[in-house]
């Protein structure tokens, strides 16, 4: 064959090799307009090429194979739905010599491949091992009938003959395209017989399994006659057994759930054991319990998961405002598994003050994501039975909650709340944090096995979420499994917004009324005198209040509209108020800032001197950290008392007591010391501390101040006690920064690094 210019066709899928015909559809405009092209200028010859990757959609044409295969249109006929359908012979195997770019298609110069010699003796002896495998192949496989030995017997040409029966294996689409390039005729037939080879033990390998199959069918059709007859003869007898009834059921309820062989396997064993159990033994309830424990677990059951981004970010925004730190986390984790189609689920624990919204967050992200919600609370847990189950061996054994709370679910992959985790207790009933290492670790979760259920449960794709009000109540192994994210206290414009668009609608909604309305600053009202929390609970009350005394003092068809002034009319006389007496006439008292579980709060630091030999007595419900930094404090003091202009003969001629107010109320922490320091001056120098002064931070004996945790909370109960002027420590002004506008601006913050700025500012 001369050196030839033909158009270029891909084929992708199917594989057409030379001396066959086959039938091709295509709806692709181009690939159309190819075939046209071939048919009026190219007499119907066109050079197939397959691709490597069907899925690829422009191949580089630099990167086309050297070898394509000579096709010629039999038939074209194009058919109403826009599809071409053609068939095509393959001719021959060409060389690729330059392909060209004729910009609406690509052609290729082709000539015709190296002939080969081969030994008639070494082709005779192959054809022979060919045809043997050939008919060992036929009698034992389903895919290839006698006829091709009639076809190929009559075959001379070693090459027409390999080219035949590939066409007529069960090969792979990969398997097959390399039979393109394999341009020896011998080797072709040599590689031929290698894939009859293990077609043939393939073959074979799947009629063992199907013979397999039919003999278990078959002893369980025979044992399905058997109690057939049985069932008979006792409905003759008038013998008819309730538990038989029974077992059918459990036979049938079985059937129709998709179980892991495991758990049919144990069925089967429990259910042989419950036939075999009088029903007069107590062990018959206990096994009948057990059997239902395992038919009622979703085993292999998921739900659907919701990936729209767009619509879990509606579903989130619309149930809870603010909190972007969680939704951005679990946005990334729909992103994530969207991408990579994996099941992996963050471990996430919510950490923050009660009323956050901790516990509806989860519901939430349960709602958003289209999965079942359900919790667990192991607030005061001492026994890890309760999560890991009781052995069946003892009397009103049961499993543990997270099974419980799994067969609740109906799915395996559920969104599941563990509730104050930070409260769990360890005694001599064993630690219920190591049983929780357990379920949320992902090397482990997949093969959890429950004492009761004794079977493994996968736990790998459920969600968990955990909460807890302080991270410093959770065990440090489980804490590094968790994915913390911390809810701050809500200041007092997010408080006004989850007021407005959720408190009062949702209790609108509930009491089935429209006509009560509530102006901003009413609600602003209710939330600055009548409540004072980290959260939204004590506002949702109060709400709650205005909204039913309105319902029974007015007329439903009424508009009402509760204003700043009515506020005292349905709630009484305010609870709290903000406005601190700025012409206090004490020393040593100071306002300092704490960070406690339920948010933020003010720390008032009281100090007192008596004669004395320089004691020091300490009251309030101190913790030993605090104590450590009213030691710190003195020995700065008097280590620097000549800058303070403090003479230090007064250290051994008094005593000191210091006390912090609400002394029934456990307190500790290091973050008092700058107050402390401040609260010793102000007596030794007879200063006054303004009220609407406070501060915090850590003070160490050389007098530098170290930041601490808890600032956003620390500033809001600064704000909603009347304080307007913080002291805080220089490396707390990045936090700082990032706070929410309305805590940085209705506050003024003195940055200070050494405790020698706070003198300044406070003492000169």
């Amino acid at each position: 064959m001369t050196q030839t210019n033909l158009p270029i066709l891909y084929l992708r899928d199917v594989v057409l090799l030379p001396f066959n015909d086959i039938r091709l559809e295509f709806s692709n405009d181009i690939d159309k307009k190819i075939l046209n092209i071939a048919e009026s200028n190219y007499d119907g010859y066109v050079l197939l090429i397959n691709l490597n990757d069907p899925l690829e959609e422009e191949p580089d044409y630099n990167t086309l194979p050297d070898i394509g295969i000579l096709g010629n249109i039999k038939s074209k006929i194009d058919l109403p739905n826009g599809i071409t359908r053609v068939v095509m012979t393959g001719i021959d195997r060409v060389e690729i010599v330059s392909i060209n770019n004729n910009n609406d298609f690509l052609s290729a110069f082709v000539i015709s491949t190296k002939e080969y010699d081969y030994n008639e003796v070494e082709a005779s002896a192959l054809r022979r091992v060919l045809y043997r495998k050939l008919d060992e192949y036929i009698d034992i496989s389903p895919y290839m009938s006698n006829t091709v030995i009639g076809r190929i017997t009559e075959v001379k040409n070693i090459s027409k003959l390999s080219d035949i029966i590939v066409s007529e294996l069960p090969l792979e689409y990969n398997e097959v395209l390399k039979y393109v390039s394999i341009t020896n005729p011998m080797n072709r037939i040599r590689e031929i017989t290698l894939d009859l080879s293990k077609e043939i033990e393939t073959v074979r390998l799947e009629n063992e399994i199907e013979d397999n199959l039919k003999i278990k069918l078959e002893e369980e059709q025979k044992e399905y006659m058997l109690r057939e007859k049985i069932k008979l003869i006792k409905e003759e007898l008038g013998e008819v057994d309730l538990k038989d009834a029974d077992i059918d059921k459990i036979r049938n309820k079985m059937n129709s759930l998709d179980l892991p062989e495991s758990i049919i396997k144990r069925l089967n064993e429990e259910i042989d054991r419950y036939s075999l159990t009088s029903s007069a033994s107590p062990e018959v309830t206990t096994i009948r319990t057990y059997i239902d424990w395992l038919l009622c677990l979703p085993w292999n059951k998921l739900s659907k998961d919701n990936t729209d981004v767009k619509k879990i970010t509606e579903v989130l925004n619309n149930s809870h405002f603010g909190l972007e730190s969680v939704k951005k986390r679990i946005i990334e984790y729909i992103a994530v598994k969207k991408k990579t189609n994996t099941s992996n689920s963050p471990i996430i624990c919510l950490v923050g003050p009660p009323g956050v919204g901790k516990t509806s967050l989860a519901s939430s992200i349960a709602k958003a994501l289209n999965k079942d919600f359900v919790k667990v609370s192991l607030g005061g847990i001492n026994d890890e039975a309760e999560i890991l189950g009781h052995r069946r061996t003892y009397v009103g054994a049961s499993p543990g909650k997270i099974i419980q709370q799994m067969k609740k679910a109906n799915t395996s992959n559920p969104v599941f709340l563990i509730d104050e985790v930070d409260k769990l207790t360890k005694d001599y009933k064993g630690d219920p944090a190591s049983a929780l290492l357990e379920i949320l670790d992902k090397e482990q979760n997949d093969k959890f096995c429950d004492n009761y259920i004794e079977e493994e449960f996968d736990l790998s794709n459920v969600m968990f979420i955990l909460t807890a009000n302080n991270i410093g109540g959770i065990p440090a192994p489980l804490l590094d499994r968790l994915e913390i994210i911390e809810l701050s206290s809500y200041t007092i414009y997010e408080k006004l917004n989850i007021a407005k668009y959720h408190l009062i609608p949702d209790l609108l909604n509930e009491y089935k009324v429209k006509n009560i309305k509530f102006t901003d600053s009413a609600i602003q009202k209710i939330i600055t005198y009548y409540t004072k929390e980290a959260g939204a609970r004590d506002l949702y009350r109060q709400i709650d209040s205005i909204i039913r005394k309105a319902i029974i003092n007015n007329d439903k068809s009424s508009k009402i509209v509760i204003d700043n002034g009515d506020v005292e009319a349905y709630l009484g006389a305010t609870k709290y108020n903000i406005t601190i007496n700025d012409t206090n006439t004490k020393t040593g008292i100071v306002n300092g800032l704490a960070y406690t579980m339920y948010g933020g709060n003010i720390l008032k630091v009281t100090c007192t001197l008596y004669p004395g030999k320089g004691n020091v007595t300490l009251t309030g419900a101190l913790g030993d950290v605090i104590k450590e930094s009213i030691y710190i404090a003195l020995s700065y003091i008097k280590a620097n008392n000549t800058m303070f202009k403090i003479d230090y003969k007064i250290f051994e001629e008094v005593d000191f007591h210091f006390h912090i107010e609400e002394g029934s109320i456990p307190k500790d922490g290091p973050s008092a010391g700058v107050t402390i320091v401040t609260a010793i001056l102000s007596l030794l120098k007879n200063k006054i501390i303004p009220n609407n002064v406070s501060m915090t931070g850590e003070i160490t004996l050389r007098g530098k101040i170290l930041p601490v945790g808890g600032l956003k909370e620390k500033l809001i109960a600064a704000t909603t006690n009347g304080i307007d002027t913080v002291y805080l420590p220089l490396e707390s002004s990045k936090e700082f920064s990032l706070l929410p506008s309305e805590v940085r601006d209705n506050l003024n913050i003195i940055l200070v690094e050494d405790y020698e700025d706070v003198y300044k500012s406070l003492f000169k």
